[in-house]
């Protein structure tokens, strides 16, 4: 449930600067601003993390981009456990 809200997040902002005017236009552009911004900044964060885990980087960056700290939060969380019991 918690990807299928950046989605509702990513859309909603869209649909509003697609369909909105004034104030809703301006809030739309604004939301997807600063969850672009934020997700990119997340990515650049993590890249240490994304390069010691399986799959390409191309594909941690479009994850992240899309689902933000719901794609990098499990692969960390993922290492910790691994490094705890020594794997």
């Amino acid at each position: 449930m918690q990807k299928q809200s950046v989605w509702l997040l990513w859309g909603g902002s869209l649909a509003a600067i697609l369909f909105g005017s004034g104030w809703v236009e301006t809030v739309g552009q604004g939301v997807f601003g600063l969850t672009f911004v934020a997700h990119v900044v997340e990515f650049l964060m993590n890249r240490s993390l994304f390069e010691e885990s399986d799959g390409s980087m191309m594909h941690h960056f479009v994850q992240t981009m899309i689902y933000g700290m719901f794609h990098w939060l499990p692969i960390k969380q993922a290492q910790a456990s691994g490094a705890a019991t020594g794997s």
